[in-house]
């Protein structure tokens, strides 16, 4: 019986301060939208993809090309170690600090045609390299500050791993991944004399944040908002020791109910002192009272 009271208390606050519960329950869900909208700066993910295999020719038999794929999948996780170490990482940070021109044209020797009398004759003349500046954005990071952006993931028995970047700015994260592979590809072959990566995607800038989930914050301020309110108006309404209701009194005191006195509006001009009123008589001015008289006797 007490629980079914309790919950039936607990109910009617429920029914009581729904409207309050309601309205900071909003509240709660716009403050936790306008805080993951404009307030935490967004982070942003790029990933590029790359692909462990060994060339044709280093493979002749099929049970060989099978314990080079495990070999393969096995070298990963060193991989992954020297991605993020100072010697690759360094020189990434120098390219993104001062990237490298681009190459327009190649330089070219001078091709000569020997002739019957054993002259020369020039047939195609030389050409210079020509290069114009990069068009690439500049940034100033550290191997520390690119060390903390990259994270290396990959399924298992899978040869193919990814590089993945976070970042305050799309396009950084995505040149970032995509100057990680790029300086990982050109270094592997000095660390394992061996060169057996290829670059399957490059990173591309996504306009869409990673964090914060906006969707989530909204849904927290929602109900973290909403349940801190329901906890006040139940403490306070515990806490509330005034007698409401018939009810209450005998369950506190034992008391049986026999009955209910309702509320009486006073009475305008009500007295509790008797007046009698009497006729006057019609020649006599001053009234008489028959308490006067017997009040004289």
């Amino acid at each position: 019986m007490n629980n079914v009271l309790e919950l039936r208390q607990l109910w009617q606050i429920i029914r009581k301060h729904f409207l309050s519960i309601v309205v900071m329950a909003i509240i709660g869900a716009a403050a936790g939208y306008g805080i993951a909208k404009f307030v935490i700066v967004p982070t942003y993910s790029a990933s590029t993809s790359m692909l462990v295999n060994r060339s044709a020719d280093d493979t002749s038999t099929a049970t060989a090309n099978l314990s080079d794929q495990q070999a393969d999948v096995q070298l990963i996780n060193t991989y992954k170690n020297l991605i993020i170490s100072s010697n690759v990482l360094g020189t990434v940070s120098k390219e993104l600090k001062n990237p490298a021109p681009i190459v327009v044209q190649e330089a070219q020797d001078a091709e000569y045609k020997t002739l019957a009398d054993g002259t020369q004759r020039l047939v195609t003349p030389a050409k210079k390299r020509i290069t114009k500046p990069s068009t690439k954005t500049k940034y100033n990071l550290s191997v520390e500050e690119l060390k903390s952006m990259i994270s290396i993931s990959n399924q298992t028995n899978s040869q193919v791993f990814s590089i993945n970047v976070k970042a305050k700015n799309s396009k950084l994260a995505a040149d970032v991944a995509n100057e990680v592979a790029d300086a990982f590809k050109d270094k592997i072959g000095g660390f394992m004399k061996i060169n057996n990566v290829s670059i399957v995607d490059a990173a591309k800038a996504n306009k869409q944040p990673v964090a914060p989930d906006v969707k989530l914050f909204t849904l927290a301020g929602f109900v973290v908002l909403g349940g801190l309110t329901f906890l006040y108006m139940l403490v306070k309404e515990l806490s509330d020791t005034t007698i409401k209701s018939p009810d209450e009194i005998s369950e506190a005191f034992g008391m049986t109910n026999l009955g209910i006195i309702g509320h009486v509006k006073p009475i305008k001009h009500f007295s509790m002192s008797p007046k009698v009123e009497i006729a006057k008589p019609e020649n006599s001015k001053t009234p008489r009272s028959r308490l006067s008289r017997l009040d004289r006797d």
